[in-house]
């Protein structure tokens, strides 16, 4: 006789299955909320410097949302470096957790959903001298209060946002949001002052007439001079760290290239360093001295611009860069045509991240070594990294 039980969907929660994931994350939430707004002490959020060349390091970071049907592990123990006066470049997929690093640098993760949950993000802004040892003293951001991060955000550590029309308030004038940094995070600043820096600093990044577009609201703009203005606005606290989160997605090509080069100028002319977040690989090989590679959560492949363009080791590191659109001779027909390559597969569930390579299911390459646990960083040079299985045996 068969069997009218039917089978229990994997994709679908139970009713009692759900109350007791919202019952932990509303535990999790509140413990992480409540030490985000605890009193403490500069020296309990106060750690050093593995490495005093760099403005940031970031080690074995975790992000995670929690959500109703599970806890999203959107930033999977990534670490990184940020050296002084250079550029990394971080690229990947769509949700691959390139925007939600740097959103955590910034502890602008969207909370009580998103959280840090554990890690450090070292940040040095050369304001805490040397420890009894001779070690350069730094702020761990993870432990640090939301109090204490009104002082060093915006003004050590700025952010150029992806859409420059969502970022700039509608209902103010440009002048008076630009006003607005150097009022905060300036010293002996009054209006007049305030306005002749902000007009300075639209002239430094190319805007024609500064004065008159520092009476101008955000729509009376055009896309690349929003842009320049949200340049501008990250410039004018003379940061040490600049996070650059796709900033020329929303603009056409000629404006792309402008912006591009309006931002390495300027970056030489401060001498800040500068995380860029970008999908285009052409951008990073024009732009950075550094490259990460994330996937899924995680960083896949990390070295010098010419490690990874010169001598790409990841499957997925040779996927994108596959995936760029070119163009070869066809003999038989004379026109210039290539069909596009595509990675195949998806990204697994960030849900129930699988205990193997995220990216074995997707890999042309994977062999029976890939079914073990998650690959380990293999260093391939002083200044290249992997993490993958087929080159366990080349150390």
């Amino acid at each position: 006789m068969k069997s009218t039980e039917k089978k229990k969907n994997p994709y679908l929660l139970s009713f009692k299955e759900s109350r007791a994931i919202i019952k932990s994350n509303m535990k999790a939430m509140k413990t992480y909320e409540k030490r985000k707004r605890a009193k403490v002490l500069p020296e309990q959020y106060t750690t050093v410097m593995k490495n005093a060349d760099n403005v940031l390091e970031i080690e074995d970071l975790h992000t995670y949302f929690f959500t109703d049907n599970g806890v999203v592990k959107s930033v999977n123990g990534v670490s990184l470096e940020v050296p002084r006066d250079k550029i990394v470049g971080i690229v990947g997929e769509s949700g691959c957790g390139k925007s939600v690093t740097s959103l955590s640098v910034m502890q602008l993760v969207q909370a009580p959903q998103g959280q840090i949950t554990g890690g450090e993000i070292r940040f040095n802004n050369d304001t805490l001298g040397y420890d009894e040892k001779g070690n350069h003293k730094c702020y761990d951001i993870v432990k640090m209060p939301t109090s204490a991060m009104y002082g060093i955000r915006g003004k050590d550590i700025s952010m150029i946002f992806q859409e420059p029309m969502t970022s700039l308030n509608p209902v103010f004038t440009i002048g008076k949001q630009l006003d607005e940094v150097i009022l905060l995070h300036g010293e002996n600043m009054d209006k007049e002052k305030a306005k002749a820096h902000s007009i300075n600093m639209l002239s430094l990044v190319g805007i024609p007439m500064p004065e008159k577009i520092y009476g101008y609201y955000p729509h009376q703009l055009s896309g690349g001079m929003r842009q320049r203005v949200m340049i501008a606005m990250a410039l004018s606290g003379s940061p040490k760290l600049i996070i650059a989160d796709e900033p020329t997605t929303a603009l056409d090509v000629t404006i792309q290239s402008q912006i591009l080069d309006l931002l390495k100028k300027v970056q030489r002319q401060s001498h800040a360093a500068v995380m860029l977040i970008t999908h285009d690989l052409g951008v990073v090989a024009e732009m950075a001295d550094y490259v990460v590679v994330m996937y899924a959560g995680k960083i896949v492949e990390k070295g010098t611009v010419f490690d990874i363009f010169d001598n790409p080791l990841h499957p997925y590191t040779m996927g994108i860069q596959k995936a760029k659109p070119s163009f070869s001779a066809d003999k038989k027909s004379g026109h210039e045509q290539q069909d596009l390559y595509s990675i195949p597969g998806s990204v697994p569930n960030p849900i129930n991240l699988p205990d193997t390579c995220f990216f074995k299911d997707r890999c042309d390459r994977c062999k029976e070594c890939c079914s073990g646990g998650y690959p380990r960083e293999i260093k391939v040079s002083e200044t290249h990294s992997v993490f993958c299985h087929l080159y366990e045996d080349a150390e």
